[in-house]
């Protein structure tokens, strides 16, 4: 009976993590040979724009600011990450791409 406890408890783990969606992040900085210029929101805007014209869901570039986020999603407002420390909100920008989905860019001090 004390073998069949851990078991069952492993097959339990296993059959809810099955059954809950898991949402991948991506955190590559692969097209690290884009470069944009301009105030915090113009860059997040033009990041924005290189995002959705290339289909690209991760970071693209240097940091803007002193952290960046970025997200896509089927709204603007698509979440992004956020900094865990009190910090300014410098850019905030979003793309449509041609697959109709949303790519934002998000930029703090």
């Amino acid at each position: 009976m004390k073998f069949l406890l851990p078991v069952v408890m492993v097959l339990l783990v296993a059959a809810d993590a099955q059954a809950r969606p898991r949402r991948t992040y991506t955190y590559t900085n692969s097209h690290s040979s884009a470069s944009f210029s301009g105030s915090d929101q113009e860059r997040c805007q033009q990041e924005a724009d290189y995002m959705a014209a290339n289909g690209i869901t991760g970071h693209v570039g240097s940091c803007i600011g002193s952290f960046e986020g970025v997200g896509y999603g089927s709204s603007p407002n698509c979440n992004t990450c956020t900094p865990s420390g009190s910090m300014r909100l410098t850019g905030d920008a979003s793309a449509r791409g041609r697959n109709g989905m949303w790519y934002r860019v998000r930029s703090w001090r």
